[in-house]
């Protein structure tokens, strides 16, 4: 294999893995406003552990789902920053930076998911189960694993902003990837404001975040299908 057919190569797994992403992202956000809010969950019991995980223990099959789907976006995400490197450069140490931090962001994302996965069905069993007046530890342990869980996802925004915006500003110089250059830089900003506003919940756009995000990762893949294809197409006609 070529230097020429390995670029080819990541490229287009980079493609359909941002794809399969992108889509996955989406289905999370259609999931959980229309799935499971049609259940019965809303924005403010988020907040409150003691409506929260009662609703968690009626619904615990579909919450913890909720968690194996985000999981699966990220794990389609770990292939795209180097088909993405493909492009704007692979062998520039900015870049090789930028794509150490999309990966890390994956992982760190889904660190973050599986620990609400792996905590909510035994802290749910226990709000209805336990005395009720050593509930409040309960809610109090609750809060603390969703806390660590919005941290590491907020850690793993912070990497993927890394990611989009150090590519992004490659990308905005080169002919032909302006546009999506300037999405990734968009993105890049509104990560940021919901990094900084989400912990003191000043702002709640995180699903306005998590809609801009599945949409950018799936203009990156078929970016980078379109751009295998002139690849290959130049390597022929050689």
């Amino acid at each position: 294999m070529t230097v020429g057919d390995e670029r080819v190569d990541m490229m287009r797994v980079g493609g359909r893995a941002a794809l399969i992403s992108g889509v996955v992202f989406l289905t999370t956000i259609a999931y959980t406003f229309g799935f499971l809010f049609s259940m019965g969950l809303s924005t403010d019991m988020l907040n409150e552990p003691n409506h929260l995980m009662p609703w968690v223990h009626d619904h615990t099959i579909a919450f913890v789902g909720l968690w194996w789907i985000f999981v699966v976006h990220l794990l389609f995400l770990l292939p795209v920053p180097a088909g993405l490197a493909m492009v704007v450069g692979h062998r520039r140490a900015i870049i090789r930076t930028a794509t150490a931090a999309g990966i890390a962001g994956a992982v760190v994302g889904m660190i973050g998911a599986m620990i609400n996965a792996a905590t909510a069905p035994a802290l749910s069993a226990a709000s209805v189960t336990i005395a009720e007046a050593l509930r409040p530890n309960v809610w109090l342990t609750s809060e603390l694993a969703g806390s660590l869980g919005l941290h590491l996802r907020l850690l793993s925004d912070l990497l993927v902003v890394v990611w989009l915006g150090l590519t992004g500003l490659t990308l905005v110089r080169m002919s032909g990837w302006k546009a999506l250059g300037v999405a990734q830089l968009a993105a890049t900003a509104l990560t940021l404001v919901v990094v900084v506003a989400k912990p003191f919940d000043w702002l709640d756009l995180e699903p306005s975040l998590g809609f801009v995000l599945a949409l950018v990762y799936l203009w990156i893949g078929f970016s980078l299908l379109r751009e295998a294809r002139r690849e290959t197409a130049r390597m022929i006609g050689r």
